[in-house]
């Protein structure tokens, strides 16, 4: 009996081993490497007659293997090309993207493709019937990066740049450094998706810089965000408001203060190295109230006053100004934030939880009722770290 069933036992092993190697011998249906047209980033433009423009920044297959010399497709020159541009028009993503892989000898693959670009004039038109062939198309990743381009957005990833070997790396490696802010394709369609419809883009420009052999060249930059209604672009909120607006949402991170106390020339600049923000809503009287408070420490970065911060009066006004600081530029981003009528914090996410009864009298019309809800702050900032000294260079020499 323990012999019979040694021998089914080994019999059925032998059946599941095979069975595995059948199985682990290929994929029929396998792409091989050489037959890809690997895109690193694409860009999303109006075009005449209602259609969109599709650009894809392509890689240079010689590159891959070894292609000597950096920049991007449009930055270099012979050999120094890393990618090339491929454009089409079409009366949507989809009708675009079949024409270019007409015209393509390998098939478009979008497994490496970590940014895309919208152009202003697209965004403005509205966000939702494109998003919708890239959240619904399994080639696209989820989560790639975002953004929203002031005029073309081909003309940015036809930049050429001065650290990578081409624009889509530069672009996708700024929004990971979180000086701004970062939004993937996922995380786009879930705002939109969401009740109040609002959401907050991160918005390129350029700048001219020279480089190294002194010849200027145009340089894709991070300058703050665009701001979204219903899936269409209504504002800019620039570099310095999103700081604020990062405060709000409590995703401030590597941000250094830097302002001038009262009554005091030059400037401090405090580097905070914690932060919690709580958005408290509240209703009382028929007034609708949002209560900002933010609880931060930091260290000296730089002093640039006469101010001897080891003093503990001078570094409980200083404490005082650094809350300040922090207060204004917070306030500037809210009332933006009001003017636009679009909610970026998600603040009636907070009065539905609290006030659900109340809510429903300004469900339909929240966007409306925005600019009406009044703002208190409670700032707690506190200064940890002084540094290797406490005065200043100019107040030790004197």
């Amino acid at each position: 009996m323990k012999i019979k069933k040694a021998v089914y036992k080994a019999i059925f092993l032998f059946i599941v081993f095979a069975g595995a190697v059948l199985v682990l011998t290929g994929c029929w249906d396998q792409t091989e490497i050489d037959e890809l047209a690997i895109v690193t980033s694409a860009a999303f433009d109006k075009s005449d007659h209602g259609q969109v423009d599709v650009s894809l920044e392509v890689l240079i297959p010689s590159s891959i293997s070894g292609g000597s010399g950096g920049g991007s497709g449009s930055g270099g020159s012979g050999s120094e090309e890393k990618t090339m541009i491929k454009s089409s028009k079409g009366v949507n993503i989809a009708d675009a993207l079949s024409k270019l892989q007409s015209e393509l000898p390998r098939h478009i693959f979008f497994g490496l493709c970590k940014v895309f670009i919208f152009g202003e004039e697209l965004a403005k038109e509205g966000l939702q019937d494109h998003l919708d062939y890239l959240v619904r198309d399994p080639r696209p990743r989820e989560r790639s990066f975002i953004f929203i381009s002031q005029g073309k957005a081909k003309h940015m990833i036809e930049l050429s740049t001065l650290l990578e070997v081409y624009s889509a790396e530069a672009i996708r490696k700024m929004a990971n450094m979180e000086y701004g802010m970062k939004v993937t394709l996922l995380e786009l369609d879930e705002m939109i998706a969401e009740e109040d419809r609002s959401a907050a883009i991160p918005y390129l420009t350029t700048k001219m810089e020279a480089g190294n052999s002194g010849e200027v060249k145009e340089l894709p930059k991070m300058d703050g965000i665009a701001v979204c209604q219903e899936d269409r672009m209504v504002g800019r909120m620039s570099r310095s408001t999103t700081r604020g607006l990062l405060w709000l949402r409590g995703e401030i991170k590597d941000y250094t203060v830097s302002f001038t106390p009262e009554n005091e020339e030059g400037k401090l600049s405090v580097t905070p190295i914690s932060t919690e923000v709580h958005l408290i809503p509240k209703i009382q009287d028929e007034e609708w109230k949002v209560i900002i408070h933010i609880k931060t420490d930091g260290t000296i970065a730089q002093n640039g006053t006469n101010l001897n911060l080891s003093d503990a009066k001078t570094l409980k006004k200083v404490e005082y100004d650094f809350g300040e600081a922090i207060k204004s530029r917070v306030s500037s981003a809210f009332q933006e934030m009001q003017k636009m009528k679009a909610d970026v914090i998600y603040l009636g996410k907070r009065f539905h939880r609290k006030y659900p009864k109340q809510w429903k009298k300004v469900k339909g019309q929240w966007e409306e009722f925005i600019p009406e809800v009044k703002t208190e702050f409670v700032i707690d900032a506190h200064i940890g770290g002084l540094g290797y000294t406490n005065k200043s260079v100019e107040s030790e020499e004197r």
